[in-house]
């Protein structure tokens, strides 16, 4: 019985201490991320025009991605660490064991820019369960010092260009960067377009290729009154048609579906027409009300399914009418 008692009180004693050590974050120390290669990773608007470049450690295995910059005192103002996922999809970063502030920059597989945090140092004493997680959608995260995407004017909807990955694999290296621009992202006719304020309008989702890849008709939302109604009134939509929203600048806007009696697909877009994010949004139950985040000057809300069904995803562009919010 004694014996029995001491094992089950060493068991515990272990699992303290194990509680312990990941609430500390104490066990980063001992994972051994190995060297890192470097590469130069180059960001320019959707003209091509350079913004910014930074020499950047690559972090693409999972040590890496792991340690991060957190055993780094300091960058300099031209470094940075480009974070490499095996696939696009949904990523959360904290600051775990940081000296000093970041900006967070998530990126599509095409290179564009879908989500940009200002992530401060977190707090001395800081437990696991203190550290906010700040997150995105994207295959790559590149992490620079905290301002150098406010000082070059890198936003959402511009291109990173990641030599080998995002940039044109068979490129000689003697173009230029709007050349390379030009080579890995056609230019196409997305954004806002047209006659402004139409009274038929539609949008156009477009691929990489500028391949059109499903249109709808839309009612315009650009007033807080329209903005605040969207589709609550609605009683549903023709599979070709949707709403779109339009503010008077970009920033970050969250949408809910309150009093809504249809699913919808919420789609938030870049003044570039850019998409950065998408949520496939049930009918509520109850008087819970979640909120669907994201960053953008317009949003589309669609049929839910819409964008599965014709293949859209985070980095696409849409053509969108040419209307002025109000």
């Amino acid at each position: 019985m004694e014996r029995s008692t001491a094992i089950v009180g060493g068991i515990i004693a272990l699992l303290v201490v194990g509680a312990l050590v990941l609430w500390s974050g104490v066990w980063l120390q001992f994972v051994d991320p190995g060297s890192y290669e470097r590469t130069t990773v180059t960001v320019v608007d959707e003209d091509g025009r350079e913004l910014g470049a930074v020499d950047a450690r690559i972090a693409d295995t999972w040590q890496q991605r792991l340690v991060g910059l957190s055993r780094t005192e300091s960058l300099a103002a031209d470094e940075g660490m480009v974070f490499v996922h095996d696939r696009q999809e949904r990523h959360g970063y904290v600051m775990r064991a940081m000296s000093f502030p970041l900006d967070i920059v998530f990126v599509a597989e095409n290179g564009t820019i879908t989500r940009i945090h200002h992530a401060p140092t977190p707090a001395d004493g800081a437990s696991e369960s203190d550290l906010r997680e700040y997150s995105g959608e994207g295959k790559y995260v590149l992490e620079v010092n905290r301002g150098w995407t406010n000082e070059t004017g890198v936003r959402v909807g511009d291109r990173v260009q990641i030599p080998g990955e995002t940039t044109d694999p068979a490129g000689t290296g003697d173009e230029s960067v709007s050349d390379r621009q030009t080579a890995s992202t056609p230019s196409c006719d997305a954004g806002p377009t047209g006659t402004p304020s139409p009274t038929n309008a539609t949008v156009t989702a477009l691929d990489e290729t500028c391949t059109p890849l499903g249109t709808v008709s839309v009612a315009i939302a650009d007033n807080d009154s329209e903005r605040i109604t969207g589709l609550s009134d609605t009683d549903s939509l023709a599979w070709d048609e949707g709403m779109l929203f339009v503010f008077p600048e970009t920033g970050e806007h969250a949408f809910v579906m309150r009093e809504m009696s249809f699913p919808l697909d919420i789609v938030y877009v870049a003044p570039n027409g850019t998409v950065t994010r998408i949520h496939h949004a049930p009918v509520p139950d109850g008087e819970y009300e979640r909120r669907y985040p994201g960053t953008g000057k317009y949003v589309l809300e669609v049929n839910r399914g819409w964008t599965n069904e014709t293949g859209v995803s985070v980095g696409d562009r849409l053509r969108l009418p040419n209307v002025t919010a109000s």
